[in-house]
């Protein structure tokens, strides 16, 4: 089955550098790409039928700016992302009204059109609507709770995915996905653990005082973690990804995992991040972006993060 990615576009620099991304990462696999701008809608008052009467002409002609705009952003994303090598046959230009607000009208349309991924830029055009309506790139990681979401934040150049893993199902599902869009890319992953250092749960001076109980802490981390890992590797084998291409990390980590994280992803040149929605500690109605992944998308400058 070949890959479905639904891209949110609004004409910003970072929509642009998903763009960007999108066409580096799949130099050799090229997927379906749906370019997906949301026209604003008027505001209600204007549904009023004798201000529609009143107001026909200057109504129009906002609308028909509006099209034409959305038509511009469109294009130009789509030349972006034929300069990268896409053939024009995988590209599908949507031009869509917004309805229930951009985030949630990116959700459904993926539902629809059954998009493997959204991706989005990080940040918006606007500050200041930032301000008034909410991150809508939150929004859309908030809504679409069963598509993965791609956050691109920044200029992404590595192909090299950081699958970041923790004892979970979740991360076991971040695995599969990132098996299903990687296989015939050639890029290399490595799946990740950060043992969460006990001073997490006990106070420092409780641990210093039975130094022996950090050590036993970290080994028996490390032996949960190991079958985890060796199911990871499994998937990724059995789906396609050679395993030359596959590495492991386990550190012993620190009080914040998500800055373990972030930090190992920058040093070691990594442009991806693959995270579970949800991870080992998280529970089931927590926000979405409250834990682990939500602090590592904060602090994404220059990364692809995607939530799974």
């Amino acid at each position: 089955m070949s890959a479905n990615l639904v891209v949110a576009v609004d004409g910003s620099d970072n929509s642009l550098k998903a763009i960007d991304y999108i066409g580096m990462l799949f130099e050799n696999a090229r997927p379906m790409v749906n370019l997906l701008y949301i026209m604003p809608a008027l505001p209600p008052l204007f549904e009023d039928p004798e201000i529609r009467r009143q107001a026909k002409k200057q109504m129009e002609a906002i609308e028909r700016k509006n099209r034409e705009f959305g038509e511009k952003v469109l294009e130009e994303a789509k030349q972006r992302l034929e300069k990268t090598g896409f053939d024009q046959n995988l590209i599908e230009l949507n031009l869509e009204t917004k309805q229930k607000g951009p985030a949630r009208d990116t959700c459904y349309f993926s539902a629809m059109n059954q998009g493997h991924a959204i991706v989005v830029g990080a940040r918006g055009r606007s500050r200041l609507e930032k301000f008034f309506t909410g991150s809508v790139s939150g929004n859309i990681v908030q809504c679409s709770r069963e598509t993965p979401v791609w956050l691109v934040n920044g200029k992404v150049n590595s192909k090299k995915v950081l699958l970041a893993l923790d004892p979970s199902e979740n991360a076991m599902k971040a695995v599969e996905h990132a098996t299903f869009m990687l296989a015939g890319t050639g890029a290399e992953l490595t799946l990740f653990y950060t043992k969460r250092d006990l001073s997490r749960f006990i106070p420092s001076d409780v641990i210093k005082a039975a130094p022996d109980i950090q050590e036993f802490w970290q080994t028996k981390a490390g032996e949960q973690i190991a079958p985890f890992i060796q199911r990871a590797v499994d998937k990724l084998k059995s789906g396609g990804i050679s395993e030359d291409r596959i590495s492991t990390e386990v550190i012993p980590g620190t009080r914040n995992p998500a800055e373990d994280i972030t930090n190992y992803a920058r040093k070691n040149w990594y442009g991806t991040v693959v995270m579970g929605r949800y991870g080992q500690s998280d529970k089931k109605n927590e926000y979405p972006m409250g834990g682990v992944t939500g602090r590592v998308v904060q602090d994404s400058a220059n990364l692809a993060v995607w939530v799974v």
